[in-house]
C-alpha cells in the first residue's frame, strides 16, 4: 500500500505540470513566458488576412498590429516616443512594466 501512496505524490507533480504546459502551448512554439501576456489578449478576429495576430490591451482596448510583446510592454508602461501611453493601466503595473524593460536593456548592453 505504501507504494500506491509513492504513486499519489507523483500524479499531483503532473498535474501542476500539466497547468504549465497549457501556458505554452496555447502560446505557440516560443512560450509565452513574458509578464505583459497577463495585460492584453490575442485578438484572431482582427487579424484575418492577416500574417501575426493583433494584441488588444485589457485596460485601454487599444489594437497592437505589429511590434511583439516588447512594443506593448513600452505603451504599459508609458515609454515616451515609442507607442501611445496606456492611461488606464494600474499604477503598479506600469512600474512592474518599467522594470521589465529596464532589466532587458541592461542584458542587451551586457551581450
Amino acid at each position: 500500500m505504501s507504494s500506491h501512496d509513492g504513486s499519489t505524490p507523483g500524479s499531483d507533480p503532473s498535474t501542476a505540470q500539466s497547468s504549465q504546459p497549457s501556458i505554452s502551448m496555447s502560446s505557440g512554439s516560443r512560450g509565452r513566458m513574458d509578464l505583459a501576456w497577463g495585460h492584453c489578449r490575442e485578438a484572431p478576429e482582427l487579424s484575418v488576412g492577416c500574417k501575426k495576430t493583433k494584441l488588444v490591451c485589457l485596460y485601454c482596448a487599444k489594437v497592437f498590429a505589429g511590434g511583439g510583446i516588447n512594443r506593448f510592454k513600452q505603451h504599459l508602461a508609458r515609454a515616451k516616443g515609442e507607442v501611445e501611453q496606456c492611461r488606464k493601466c494600474p499604477p503598479d503595473v506600469r512600474h512592474q512594466m518599467l522594470l521589465n524593460l529596464k532589466g532587458n536593456a541592461e542584458t542587451k548592453k551586457k551581450s
